[in-house]
């Protein structure tokens, strides 16, 4: 499979084509499928061979549609099969719209958002338990089964796949959203009808992706949530070799002012960095010396505090790769960075190295 006619059909898809890091034929997949991160395609060699050169085309548009709609970071929680369906139906309008044909037993497209398509299916079709969405709208005969396909297959509906290809679920990844907003912007300076009728999301940063990428920035790829491959036989050789591991000093405000639920969230995101890295955790209160454990084994102590600096100088004396600190905004700062830090922090913008969370 490659995707040189798409891109030479629609360049504006190029930057999102191009950052597919894997595509892996596999017989565990009916026909194709793309992973949440939108860094893998998966797809069945005997379902590929058996469409047509244009319907080649129109499901790799599919497929690289879903990653641009940003299909898998809007499912809230939805069920993923009929959500699966609800998008499908969506970008199969955008697609036929455009001209292309898509292959028999895909589902007929509706002109509505994914979310709107999501809560039509749910309320009308009603969904028995147990019972795959895929069968369901197979039934109502919304297929565009021609004549000569008697099957009553549906193709394309379990493409929005679960997990990425180390087994994480996570749909966050910043080189994809940087591919997304380049295609976005492409997207505005051409003139075929697929790209006309894409619509770019609203711009809304993330702050764990923000914070994924400062990371990345400071320490490179060898903190990389998403950086192992493995091989068809789910082997990852990366694993097997030695990889430099970052250690990661995290400095905590103790005054109070960081809200719970903000602080769960912060300290979940810190728990994927601790999968590649060493992550030690403290909290500061005022001219309280470092005191740093293992991620898993801090609690903060809410005992109040604006001045972290003896704390911070001595995080930068002890071997930290980086040093991360989450604050209000309201304390001492030190005078000088002899260690690359970032400062997150809800509201303040002082800092070059802040996420506003």
């Amino acid at each position: 499979m490659n995707f040189q006619e798409l891109i030479w059909r629609e360049p504006w898809l190029a930057p999102v084509a191009l950052n597919l890091r894997n595509v892996i034929p596999s017989q565990l997949l009916d026909t194709i499928g793309v992973t949440p991160d939108g860094k893998t395609l998966y797809y069945n060699p005997d379902f590929w061979k058996s469409l047509k050169r244009p319907e080649r085309l129109a499901v790799q548009i599919h497929e690289l549609l879903h990653i641009v709609h940003l299909h898998a970071k809007r499912r809230n929680g939805r069920n993923g099969e009929l959500w699966n369906v609800a998008c499908d139906i969506a970008i199969n309008y955008i697609i036929e719209r455009a001209g292309y044909t898509l292959p028999a037993g895909a589902l007929l497209g509706e002109n509505d958002t994914a979310e709107h398509i999501y809560e039509y299916l749910k309320s009308n079709l009603d969904e028995p338990k147990g019972k795959n969405a895929k069968s369901i709208y197979s039934s109502a005969g919304r297929t565009r089964r021609s004549d000569a396909d008697k099957t009553g297959a549906v193709v394309l509906t379990d493409d929005l796949l679960a997990k990425n290809l180390d087994g994480y679920d996570g749909w966050m990844d910043i080189e994809t959203l940087e591919a997304v907003e380049s295609a976005g912007k492409l997207a505005g300076r051409g003139s075929t009808p697929l790209e006309a009728a894409f619509i770019p999301a609203p711009s809304k940063g993330d702050w764990r992706v923000v914070l994924q990428g400062l990371v990345r920035s400071v320490l490179g790829d060898d903190l990389d949530y998403l950086s192992y491959e493995f091989d068809e036989f789910g082997i990852c050789e990366d694993i097997l070799s030695p990889k430099p591991v970052a250690k990661i000093c995290v400095l905590v405000d103790e005054s109070g002012s960081i809200e719970d639920e903000l602080y769960a969230r912060f300290l979940g995101e810190l728990s994927k960095m601790a999968r590649f890295a060493r992550v030690y955790a403290a909290g500061f209160t005022d001219g309280t010396a470092l005191y740093a454990v293992p991620l898993a084994k801090y609690r903060r102590t809410m005992t109040g505090g604006t001045d972290m600096r003896p704390a911070y100088r001595q995080a930068c004396q002890e071997g930290y790769d980086c040093i991360i600190v989450l604050t209000d905004g309201c304390l001492e700062f030190p005078g000088r960075e002899p260690k690359p830090t970032i400062w997150a922090m809800p509201e303040s913008r002082q800092r070059k190295w802040e996420v506003l969370l």
